[in-house]
This record gives structure tokens, sequence and C-alpha cells, in this order.
């Protein structure tokens, strides 16, 4: 990681503070608020605030990916159509899989979804 980054992210986040702070995940300040190519921009300069992140920038088989997307004139087209394809993915349910009320949490267990 950046070792700024680092410094910084180690004040935002320190250990024991009993204030919530966020870090967003996308260090360019201009644009951390939007869906653009800028985070892939950033974790190629080693600025991944998640590891996951970082090691997908690094990974010898999705580094070309990531170096692709960067550099793309047509970042926002490809997203969109990446997002009405990920629409189209059908939605397990029943004893395959659950449609969860938050996405941080499995949904409790009732009589009900055991029976059904």
């Amino acid at each position: 990681m950046d070792l700024a980054l680092l410094t910084s992210l180690r004040r935002t986040c320190a250990q024991n503070t009993t204030i919530d702070r966020t870090a967003n995940l996308d260090q360019n300040p201009f644009s951390s608020a939007v869906m653009d190519k800028s985070f892939y921009s950033q974790i190629m300069m080693h600025r991944g605030v998640l590891k996951f992140d970082q090691d997908v920038a690094l990974d010898s088989s999705t580094k070309s990916t990531v170096a692709t997307i960067a550099r793309s004139s047509d970042f926002n087209t490809k997203f969109g159509q990446a997002m009405v394809k990920m629409g189209a993915i059908q939605v397990l349910t029943g004893k395959q899989g659950q449609i969860r009320k938050s996405c941080r949490a499995v949904n409790p267990i009732t009589l009900n979804s055991l029976i059904n």
C-alpha cells in the first residue's frame, strides 16, 4: 500500500476509537462519491483500501483487466451494460438461497422457512 495512504488511514481509522469513521474505497477526493474508473486507477497506484481490491490490481490473472478499465474512455457505457446483465440474473429462492432483508445478515430462520 502507498505509504502516504497508509499513514492517512491509520489516522482516520485509529484502533480503539469510539468515533465511527469511514474511509472511501476510491481515494480520489474528486470522485469518491461517483461510480467511475477512478477506483481502478487508484488501485493500480497501490492505493487500494481493502486488501482484496489491491490484490485484484496486482494478480497476474486480473491485472490487465484492471489496467484496461482504468484507461477506458467508455467506462460509463460498459458499467451500464454490466448492470443490465446483472439485472437479468435469476434470484435463487427456497432451499437454493434467500432474498435477504439486510445484506449484512442472513435472514432469521422461521418455522415457515423450514416448512417451505
